[in-house]
């Protein structure tokens, strides 16, 4: 379910590139230290068993938090970079290709900078906590499409004094 949810996710948010065309590479935390080319995304379940409402049972709905970095050589680029995935996260049509895999964003805490120095290069780190509602069972039943016009159905009477 984890792998599911995270898939998702990073679906939605390489949808929406912050340049056009662009495709940031997204990795797991654990292995984020295999020499990669910068930006890169890496995420990591905060709690990955833990289930902060309750046990799930029979798809019943559940909360994940899910910790995102951005790796980058220029700090400002980390910057903008979450800045931006906290406000495709926030926005609309990404929230509703979410829920059409039972998925809502419930928050994005705000950006907290991590530089670490992993190797002799500095490596300028940003993070946010993304916590999320996942609904396994959730079906959506509106319809699709758009309204091609409305036709209003009614008259007006004119009052004579």
């Amino acid at each position: 379910m984890n792998r599911m949810v995270m898939e998702a996710l990073v679906a939605v948010l390489t949808k929406y590139p912050m340049k056009p065309g662009e495709k940031i590479p997204w990795v797991y935390e654990k292995v984020a230290d295999e020499k990669r080319q910068l930006p890169f995304f890496s995420w990591h379940i905060s709690v990955p068993h833990q289930r902060i409402l309750w046990k799930q049972v029979n798809g019943e709905f559940y909360t994940k938090t899910i910790q995102v970095k951005i790796h980058a050589a220029d700090p400002l680029e980390a910057n903008d970079r979450i800045e931006w995935m906290q406000n495709i996260l926030n926005s609309m049509q990404p929230q509703l290709d979410l829920a059409q895999k039972g998925i809502s964003v419930i928050s994005v805490s705000d950006p907290e900078p991590l530089d670490e120095d992993w190797t002799i290069s500095i490596e300028n780190q940003v993070g946010t906590n993304v916590r999320l509602m996942v609904n396994s069972n959730y079906h959506d039943n509106t319809q699709s499409g758009e309204i091609a016009a409305v036709e209003p159905n009614y008259t007006i009477k004119k009052e004579e004094s």
